[in-house]
C-alpha cells in the first residue's frame, strides 16, 4: 500500500464497507477523515476510534473540502443523498465515488445529480465484504486484494479517472475500467448469483427440519455462508440488478435440471461428466 497523505476524504455511510474504508485511510495517513452518518451515534463510535477528523449529520458540511468522496450508503439510497451533496463546496477538482454492487442504476440515477452540479462521479465496485454487516464488522485491510471495478462515463476527466485507480489501489485494491451494463452482467453471475445459490442451499437444507444440521461438516457451513447476508440489502441488489440477474438465474435452474436427470435416469456417465466440468472449471479459477 502506498500513502493517502495528500487527501482529504469523505465517506458516506460508515457500515462495513465505508468503516473499513477510514480504518485503511487512517493507517495510509489520508491528511483528513470527514464522515457522514444519518445517526449522530454512529459519529459518537467513530469519534471514540480516532477515525473522523470531521464528522455531521449534515451531508452538505461534510462534502466541504474533500478531495474523494465515497457514497458507501445502500444503493437505493444514494439518489437523496445525491441531492444533498449537490449543494455541497468540495475541494476543486474533487472526485465523487461509491462502492454499491450494482452499477446500471447508480450511472443513470446517480451520476446525473452530481453532474448537473458540475462535480465528476465516477462508479466504482470493490468487490470485498463480508456477511457481517455495520461499523462493528468493519477492519482495516478489507480491500486489500481485492478487484475494485471502475464505471466512468465516457465524458469523465482522464484525470479523476486516474486518480480514483490510484486511491483504490493504494488501498490494496487491483482496478479494471468497464461500463455499467458490462459491470453488472459480471457481477450478476460472480457475485449475486452466488448469493442466490446459497439462499436456495440454505432454504432446502434446513427447511426440513434444521436439526440435522448439527451433523454436518464445513460444507454446509461454507455453501450457505453468504446467505447470512442482510436481507434488506441484498433484496435490493437482486431487484436493482434483476434484467442482468435473471438469465444467471435460469442458468442455474437449467443445470439444476440437467442432475435432476442424470440422477432421476441413474445415468452415471451424464452425473460424472457434469461433476468433472465444474471441478475443472473450478480449477481453472482456483487451482
Amino acid at each position: 500500500m502506498t500513502s493517502l497523505e495528500n487527501i482529504r476524504l469523505a465517506v458516506f455511510g460508515p457500515g462495513l464497507l465505508g468503516g473499513s474504508l477510514l480504518h485503511d485511510a487512517r493507517a495510509l495517513h489520508a491528511l483528513e477523515l470527514r464522515v457522514w452518518a444519518r445517526r449522530e451515534e454512529s459519529l459518537t463510535a467513530l469519534r471514540e476510534m480516532g477515525l473522523a477528523d470531521f464528522s455531521s449529520t449534515d451531508a452538505a458540511a461534510v462534502a466541504g473540502g474533500a478531495d474523494v468522496l465515497v457514497l458507501c450508503v445502500p444503493v437505493g439510497g444514494m439518489k437523496a443523498l445525491a441531492h444533498q451533496l449537490a449543494a455541497s463546496h468540495p475541494a476543486h477538482g474533487a472526485v465523487f465515488t461509491d462502492v454499491g454492487s450494482v452499477k446500471g442504476m447508480v450511472m443513470r440515477e446517480v451520476a446525473p445529480v452530481l453532474a448537473s452540479a458540475g462535480f465528476t462521479f465516477i462508479g466504482s465496485h470493490p468487490m470485498a465484504g463480508a456477511e457481517k454487516s455495520g461499523l462493528a464488522a468493519a477492519r482495516k485491510g478489507l480491500y486489500q486484494g481485492a478487484a475494485c471495478l471502475l464505471t466512468p462515463a465516457p465524458q469523465a476527466p482522464r484525470a479523476a479517472v486516474d486518480r480514483l485507480h490510484t486511491f483504490w489501489q493504494a488501498l490494496g485494491c487491483f482496478t479494471s475500467e468497464m461500463d455499467a451494463a458490462a459491470h453488472d452482467a459480471i457481477v450478476a453471475r460472480i457475485s449475486h448469483l452466488p448469493h442466490v445459490a446459497a439462499v436456495l442451499a440454505a432454504l432446502t437444507a434446513f427447511r426440513s427440519g434444521p436439526g440435522g444440521a448439527r451433523f454436518a461438516a464445513g460444507g454446509l457451513r461454507d455453501t450457505t455462508r453468504v446467505a447470512s447476508g442482510d436481507p434488506d440489502m441484498w433484496s435490493e441488489i437482486l431487484l436493482e440488478n434483476r434484467e442482468a440477474l435473471l438469465p444467471a438465474v435460469r442458468d442455474l435452474l437449467a443445470a439444476g435440471a440437467q442432475l435432476v436427470a442424470a440422477i432421476e435416469s441413474a445415468d452415471a456417465a451424464a452425473l460424472r461428466a457434469l461433476l468433472a466440468e465444474a471441478q475443472h472449471l473450478r480449477a481453472m479459477r482456483y487451482p
